[in-house]
């Protein structure tokens, strides 16, 4: 039995737990009763927690993530929510130190990763969106330094825990949604921004797959700047041109609304599916006028919550984390918007 157990069984967060068996902090007589009845019933001894009061030592995890402003804030919306679940975890001074970085500048990332590793931090999220260049860096971390990878897998690290989708699986679902959406003669489009990070190129993979078998149903491989709109615009006008029976294209980043966006305004939606990744605002916005026929979630806030949880078990309590988290595949389209 463990905190996180006792916090599940009495439905209340680690922290209430926490509170409990140190008798601080506000908790209703109700909780309290419940915990303690689990606890007694258990046989719980909180030993890691005495652990950590007795070396009365404060923890600080680093976060290695793309820029907050960039890819439509979703990385933003998984920061403040690791924020959010580290201040639960205030009891065990648990802090966090971001280690941005730009996606499109390697050198950024290897200067952002030599300041992260010479930080001193107890544990590390890293974000694994480019591929080779994190690997050979991840061959330089010490073996015993706790590592999570969020938002995607990244074969061949020995990461502690990967929080993050089956991105194959994601592009299947948006496979069967194309076809769903669009029937399955094509030929469709998949739009990507990037070549070198795995989860977006296995989602290419998925999508590909799905219409393998579907006779007569093309797919078009077309990389597609997101940073660059007049790249874009003379990209996609150029796709659209040499492909004019295109039934859809397939967004597989938050850009969707980006990509829309540029297909709306020359026509080029009108007749066409587009189904793409994360309710971000802007990509909710286009979804609700039918411009974004559909959008699959990768819900960047849990992850966030669950990269915390899963390093705090590990670090504070000395527990074995989990070593995969997977993300369940949300499906939106308009009507089911709330």
């Amino acid at each position: 039995m463990t905190v996180t157990e006792i916090a599940r069984l009495a439905g209340v967060s680690i922290g209430t737990v926490d509170r409990v068996l140190h008798n601080r902090g506000r908790v209703s007589a109700e909780t309290r009763n419940k915990i303690q009845a689990i606890i007694e019933q258990e046989g719980f001894q909180p030993n890691p927690l005495a652990r950590h009061l007795k070396r009365n030592k404060g923890y600080r995890f680093a976060l290695l993530l793309p820029k907050l402003d960039s890819e439509s804030l979703y990385w933003r919306m998984m920061y403040d929510a690791i924020v959010q679940a580290a201040d639960s975890f205030a009891v065990f001074s648990i802090k966090t130190e971001l280690f941005p970085f730009s996606r499109t500048d390697r050198d950024s990332l290897k200067e952002v990763w030599e300041r992260m590793v010479q930080s001193g931090c107890d544990g590390f999220v890293i974000a694994p969106v480019m591929q080779k260049e994190l690997l050979a860096l991840l061959e330089e971390m010490p073996p015993q330094a706790p590592y999570c990878l969020i938002d995607s897998p990244l074969p061949g690290a020995r990461a502690q825990t990967v929080v993050a989708q089956d991105p194959f699986k994601g592009g299947l679902v948006a496979g069967r949604m194309m076809e769903l959406l669009g029937g399955n003669q094509g030929p469709y489009a998949i739009i990507r921004p990037y070549t070198e990070a795995f989860n977006l190129n296995e989602r290419a993979r998925g999508f590909t797959q799905w219409f393998r078998k579907k006779p007569g149903c093309a797919i078009i491989d077309c990389v597609c700047p997101e940073t660059n709109r007049q790249e874009a615009k003379r990209i996609l006008g150029e796709l659209v041109d040499a492909h004019p029976s295109l039934r859809g294209f397939f967004v597989v980043t938050s850009a969707s609304h980006i990509i829309a966006d540029i297909l709306y305004n020359s026509g080029a939606k009108k007749g066409r599916i587009l189904v793409g990744y994360d309710p971000v605002p802007e990509n909710v916005e286009f979804l609700k006028t039918d411009i974004i026929d559909c959008l699959i979630s990768q819900r960047p806030e849990e992850q966030g919550r669950r990269v915390i949880t899963e390093l705090y078990r590990s670090v504070v309590l000395e527990e074995t984390p989990a070593t995969e988290v997977q993300m369940p595949l949300d499906i939106f389209i308009k009507e089911n918007l709330v």
